[in-house]
């Protein structure tokens, strides 16, 4: 009886065409800046992440993915009202099954962003009240893709288009050890020379952050949520359901941020609470990334 029962399932797996991983890739690209938000300074630095999925057909796994994102990242402080951020990707991916694995690797789109500052409030004290952005961006499509039809066109770490990209940022100090910060960003994304497009994505980042002074350096822990929620991928502007990337996950997140001198050190985990993605055919595991940036101080007014 198992043996029938195994036949009939792999005849199911090599009769449709079974995707890697709906949210891997190119389609989970929502910019983010992060804790240094209302800083003043220039920055050049280096993300290294890595995400876990595993992929379900009919209620059985049938894969692992494995997502490891290095980026080189920069932010450029223009003057009192406008900061030039951007990120250049490269992307290990691993899917392992029970017949072998494959991996592909590549740059993905690299990404340019600028933000504005609305508003800029301190107190009598010199803190920072209040500090609202605006930013518009791009994601140039020079990554490495595939065409539409390959199994593994969701492990690719481009989308083949050219993407836009909307983020305003809002941070609070309440005390001088206290704050929240929150980023509501939105991806539109282009349809690629396939005719393939990916899923629009929505993410919202909220967090409440302790930031304590020891001797010459700055401890900042982080805690709060994210949510993200994609749209559904189309093929000549049509819905196709076996790749389809719509759905959304929910995440608890933690960050340590420490200051030294001209450095920043950051080590982020992130650990999915809820999530819906094709009514459960991909699960996303617990993630982590570390940041090294370092601080140039700005001296403009």
């Amino acid at each position: 009886m198992k043996t029938i029962i195994l036949s009939i399932f792999l005849v199911v797996i090599t009769s449709k065409r079974v995707v890697a991983c709906d949210i891997c890739g190119g389609v989970g690209s929502n910019v983010s800046i992060g804790i240094l938000a209302a800083t003043k300074f220039h920055t050049i630095g280096f993300k290294s992440t890595y995400r876990h999925f595993s992929s379900y057909l009919y209620g059985i796994q049938h894969s692992n993915e494995s997502v490891f994102l290095q980026e080189l990242r920069f932010r450029a402080q223009l003057n009192k009202r406008f900061q030039l951020l951007g990120s250049i990707p490269y992307q290990f991916s691993l899917q392992s099954h029970d017949t072998g694995s494959e991996s592909i690797n590549g740059f993905g789109d690299p990404n340019l962003l600028l933000n504005g500052i609305l508003l800029h409030k301190k107190d009598t004290n010199g803190l920072d009240q209040h500090f609202l952005t605006l930013g518009f961006g791009f994601k140039l499509p020079l990554g490495k893709n595939v065409v539409s039809s390959s199994n593994l066109k969701n492990l690719y770490p481009g989308t083949g288009s050219l993407d836009y990209l909307v983020i305003s940022t809002y941070t609070h100090q309440f005390t001088s050890k206290f704050g929240w910060q929150s980023e509501l960003s939105y991806s539109l994304k282009g349809t690629d020379k396939y005719a393939f497009k990916y899923g629009n994505s929505t993410q919202l980042n909220s967090q409440l952050y302790y930031s304590k002074k020891l001797k010459e350096y700055r401890l900042i822990f982080a805690l709060g949520a994210v949510f993200d929620y994609f749209e559904s991928t189309s093929i000549e502007g049509e819905i196709d359901p076996v790749i389809d990337t719509k759905g959304h996950v929910l995440a608890l997140k933690s960050s340590l941020n420490l200051f030294t001198y001209n450095w920043l050190w950051t080590v982020s985990v992130q650990q999915p609470v809820q999530q819906s993605s094709r009514n459960g055919a991909v699960l996303q595991h617990t993630s982590a990334s570390v940041s090294l940036n370092y601080l140039i101080k700005n001296n403009k007014k």
